[in-house]
């Protein structure tokens, strides 16, 4: 019976991971990843349900089901990440008398962020707001630079980009050198 419960939990962990990841990369527009995870999943599901289905079913299995799901999806938040696949789009809303450092702090630090004109608060307070795309990779970077600016700020996965490349904040930094 705990070789039985043991092996539920590890199945329903490593199935619910699986999971986390292929809606995060499936959003990301990374189709091969997506179906190649899709399809451990659903190897996955058929071993564990098959079990459940021909076995026993009691309360230390369905507990077993559930923790291994909430588990799974813990370490596979985890795991997305660190592997931060894709790009997003930043919204920056900050005070017009500010916008100009927040502007430099950005191009200082190799981010690509258009500004606009104006923009006026709920409160008809001038505001400005800085957009840019960037890699999800880069975003602890931006929150590090952006953290003594009195800011609110909005982040969106892009599922895909054409056009000209997108380039990192350490490859503009490279081509600025230049």
């Amino acid at each position: 019976m705990i070789l039985r419960l043991a092996y539920i939990f590890l199945m329903c962990m490593i199935m619910r991971c699986v999971k986390t990841i292929q809606n995060i990369t499936q959003i990301g527009g990374h189709k091969t990843i997506t179906a190649f995870l899709l399809a451990i999943e659903t190897l996955i599901l058929l071993l564990v349900f098959k079990d459940v289905i021909t076995g026993e079913l009691t309360i230390l299995v369905i507990i077993a089901v559930i923790a291994g799901y909430v588990l799974g999806y813990l370490i596979g938040s985890y795991i997305e990440d660190k592997m931060a696949l894709g790009k997003v789009i930043v919204t920056i809303k900050i005070a017009r008398e500010k916008s100009n450092k927040l502007a430099e702090v950005l191009k200082e630090h190799g981010f690509i962020f258009i500004q606009s004109k104006r923009f006026y608060s709920h409160k008809g307070k001038l505001r400005k707001i800085h957009q840019g795309v960037i890699y999800r990779k880069e975003l602890p970077k931006l929150k590090a630079i952006t953290k003594d600016f009195n800011i609110v700020a909005s982040v969106e996965n892009i599922k895909s980009t054409f056009g000209k490349k997108i380039i990192s904040s350490k490859d503009y930094l490279e081509l600025d050198k230049q």
